[in-house]
């Protein structure tokens, strides 16, 4: 029953963390990053918002690609693709392949204020079951689930708007998201905020808060420890990018989950520690 429950956390984790933004792509430019991610946690929270300290890891890390590409200078496509994903317990076998793919477009409804709508379908890569022999204690045959993909097809919609200051080394962005989810899973709902700063004309840091609800009380209590039903959180992080060359770009960030706007439940807490190298033809 303890690994059962453990695993809840697997398919929230997500290996690389975008801000939502008002603003699209012109017509050819394009951004590309690939990203290395890595958490371990063994605090868990349940889904009535007790902590329960698991006395092992859970551990997860993910090989990303993420892109953006101007169709019009009005629509931007959008990619993001977790190459490998693995995830283990201190006493299992580590378990990987490629976790969901989301893919999509985004719309520009205003460009004096930047405002966007997007819409991007979430394809799942498996069936939602991934088994990892247990080592520690030594079970002969004794399995866990360990999935990368959830096995249902998800649809995000996101509104934001943006605004930059006329010198334009500072901006804010707004957001809002709402996922319908599949499979019987109730939808789910994110608002979030970010601000970013440009320093010494080289590097950006870029803060971020946001939230997570469910739109309704779980529908599948059965089968929720399993693939996030459930789950509430407050997420807050830092970003820093810094320009190696004028289209290379070096990236580093962390996120972690509070619970002074939304509580923790159905979670691990632990900070998400991601570097990567970014691409951007403008």
């Amino acid at each position: 029953m303890k690994y059962f429950i453990i695993t809840s956390y697997l398919l929230l984790l997500q290996t690389a963390v975008f801000g939502q933004s008002g603003w699209t792509r012109e017509k050819g430019g394009a951004f590309v990053q690939v990203s290395l991610s890595t958490f371990s946690s063994n605090d868990f929270y349940s889904t009535n918002g007790e902590l329960f300290d698991q006395g092992e890891d859970f551990q997860s890390q993910a090989l990303t690609i993420y892109g953006e590409y101007g169709i019009t200078s009005r629509i931007t496509g959008i990619r993001n693709l977790p190459l490998y994903k693995s995830n283990r317990f201190s006493g299992t076998d580590r378990v990987g392949g490629v976790s969901d793919i989301r893919i999509g477009a985004k719309y520009a409804l205003s460009q004096k204020l930047p405002i966007s709508f997007a819409v991007e379908a979430e394809i799942p890569t498996g069936d939602g079951f991934n088994f990892a022999d247990v080592r520690e204690p030594v079970v002969p045959g004794q399995q866990i689930n360990l999935p990368v993909s959830d096995g249902e097809f998800n649809v995000w919609s996101t509104l934001a708007v943006s605004k930059s200051l006329p010198t334009g080394k500072t901006y804010g962005s707004f957001y809002g998201q709402y996922n319908i989810r599949t499979q019987g899973f109730s939808d789910q709902y994110r608002l979030g905020l970010e601000l970013g700063q440009r320093f010494i004309d080289r590097i950006w840091l870029i803060g971020r808060l946001g939230i997570q609800e469910g739109v309704s009380e779980n529908s599948q209590p059965n089968v929720s420890f399993l693939y996030g039903e459930g789950t509430t959180y407050t997420t807050y992080g830092l970003t820093a990018m810094a320009d190696l060359t004028n289209i290379l770009k070096l990236t580093a960030s962390f996120s972690d989950y509070a619970g002074f706007i939304s509580d923790r439940q159905n979670i691990y807490d632990a900070a998400t520690f991601t570097v990567g190298i970014a691409w951007e033809l403008k």
